[in-house]
């Protein structure tokens, strides 16, 4: 049985290298292709499926590693090695030396704050604050404003301040959204029409979602606040919802999904179930087929015209 887990595990990644380099064939994002990055986006795979064994059980480890294995967004940010995949690596491998050491989560939580604090200070990841767009908007509005006789009020109302705070709340917002992570609405790398997660897994995720609320225990809290800080560097990206740095919370997304899936699975024998199950299992091989096309015919000429355009 052990040999079966493990085989099955060594199928996944296999299915995980085997895409990464088809992408690498019809979409050179980097004209030399970094096994460094590729051997860490192995290194997640099984990392999230040690984690998820521990905190669900095998077959839902397994299939969240499947999720990271298929998913264009782990696939295309492996390709240009980006650096929030080796923060991913870091993240993982220190939750898991938590849970075999039986660590206190709020130790946890600090050294998350830590590594999180020091890698946006060390990379100059903070550009919210530089997005010149935003004082000229402010500009353009105080300047309508100063036409009317509401011109006092306007100089009150209209100021960097106010809209820094209402332009942050807005990018708050826009990472709790779906079509953020299963549509292509926000293009992976400013170029791919591919959607992060097939959109076929958002009926797993929902439910999984309403599953996950019902059981969490009060205990995991620290987890839960830890997780929520994942997307602050997208927060304070000036391109915000950023893809590449929304990559940290992938694996709880994998994790949710995973946990609607196996409910499904599950209770397959009841007509609901095995509708959801077949609906989502036929809409992601019909995207996964698409997008694998997609990837052959035209992302090449999408990439081409993003570099046209830079």
């Amino acid at each position: 049985m052990n040999k079966i887990k493990y085989l099955l595990l060594i199928l996944i990644s296999v299915t995980a290298l085997s895409f990464r380099f088809y992408i690498n064939y019809f979409i050179p994002v980097n004209q030399q292709i970094n096994l460094l990055f590729i051997l860490l986006g192995l290194f997640n795979l099984i990392l999230l499926f040690c984690i998820i064994q521990r905190l669900a059980n095998y077959k839902i480890g397994l299939l969240a590693a499947l999720l990271y294995a298929i998913s264009p967004w782990t696939a295309y940010l492996e390709l240009v090695s980006s650096p929030y995949i080796f923060l991913l690596s870091s993240i993982l491998f220190l939750y898991l030396g938590i849970q075999i050491f039986n660590v206190s989560k709020g130790i946890f939580l600090l050294l998350i704050i830590a590594i999180g604090g020091f890698f946006l200070y060390r990379y100059n990841q903070i550009t919210v604050f530089s997005n010149i767009g935003l004082i000229n908007d402010v500009n353009s509005f105080r300047g309508e404003t100063n036409q009317t006789f509401l011109s006092p009020l306007g100089k009150i109302i209209e100021n960097r301040y106010i809209y820094l705070s209402e332009h942050l709340t807005s990018n708050i917002l826009k990472q709790f959204t779906p079509a953020t992570y299963f549509t292509n609405q926000v293009r992976l790398l400013g170029f791919s029409n591919s959607s992060p997660i097939y959109l076929g897994f958002i009926t797993p995720f929902l439910f999984g979602v309403l599953i996950s609320v019902r059981l969490i225990p009060r205990k995991r809290i620290s987890e839960i606040i830890a997780g929520a800080l994942f997307i602050l560097p997208s927060i304070l990206s000036k391109d915000s919802p950023d893809l590449s740095r929304l990559i940290l919370i992938s694996p709880i997304i994998f994790f949710v999904i995973s946990i609607g899936l196996y409910e499904f699975i599950l209770n397959y024998r009841k007509k609901v179930f095995l509708f959801l199950l077949f609906l989502t299992v036929f809409m992601v091989v019909l995207q996964f087929l698409i997008t694998i096309s997609d990837i052959a015919v035209r992302e090449p000429v999408r990439l081409q015209m993003f570099l046209d355009q830079k």
